[in-house]
């Protein structure tokens, strides 16, 4: 038996594709996700449907390496996750006499294609597949699919991630300070909200462009807090 291990990351999304990636590749495999404080509950969202991928805490990797078979092989993933934290669970499993083989994700770009697969060091090649909205919804609960369609969250199949736009109201070129501060503070909290379920890289942030009678400092707001866009012209 082999197990695909590593950190979850803060993209709901990364963690979601590169551990059903391992998955599909053989039904010999299973994935360990090592969480911290900050992605445990990102993880728990996707091994509560997925019963071959177990969530386990980075204070608890140790035990669980204890309680396995000797003929189990490790399969570790190089990237997602903080440096530090890879460098522990690496760490750990040296320090229980295991050496796994290391992969790493790797890209293939160009203008027609944007290919993302794994690889490993000894040249073996898993490929990445696609994650679509359908099964984003499987995995989800429902308390986070009706969060998605109340706030006209999107899934981009392409980057694997979510996408928030904002989008004005018919009047917005006519709203005073107020009323402007108002709306900026509802979507930018909307937009905090979701990183929070999906992780910090999970979620892309964009808006249309600004009406040209909104203060300059509006964008600037946008920008501070990770939004994408411009200014009409």
């Amino acid at each position: 038996m082999k197990i695909a291990i590593f950190p979850s990351g803060l993209s709901f999304g990364n963690t979601l594709q590169c551990s059903l990636s391992f998955l599909k590749h053989s039904e010999d495999w299973l994935c360990w996700l090592i969480t911290t404080e900050k992605t445990h509950s990102i993880s728990k969202k996707i091994g509560e449907k997925e019963g071959r991928i177990r969530v386990i805490p980075l204070d608890d990797l140790k035990k669980a390496i204890l309680n396995i078979d000797n003929n189990v092989e490790f399969q570790y993933l190089i990237g997602p996750g903080t440096r530090e934290i890879q460098l522990t669970c690496i760490s750990t499993l040296f320090n229980n006499s295991l050496t796994p083989t290391f992969w790493f994700i790797e890209e293939n770009i160009s203008k027609k294609n944007n290919n993302r697969f794994l690889r490993s060091y000894s040249d073996s090649r898993i490929d990445l597949i696609p994650i679509d909205e359908d099964q984003v919804h499987f995995i989800l609960p429902i308390e986070d699919i009706n969060f998605i369609q109340s706030k006209g969250i999107k899934w981009d199949i392409k980057s694997n991630r979510f996408t928030f736009k904002v989008t004005f109201p018919p009047n917005a070129s006519l709203l005073g300070k107020k009323k402007i501060r108002k709306f900026q503070d509802q979507v930018i909290q909307d937009f905090q909200d979701s990183k929070n379920r999906f992780g910090a890289h999970g979620v892309v942030g964009s808006h249309e462009p600004i009406p040209n009678t909104w203060p300059v400092q509006s964008l600037d707001r946008f920008k501070k807090d990770g939004f994408r866009g411009g200014r009409e012209q």
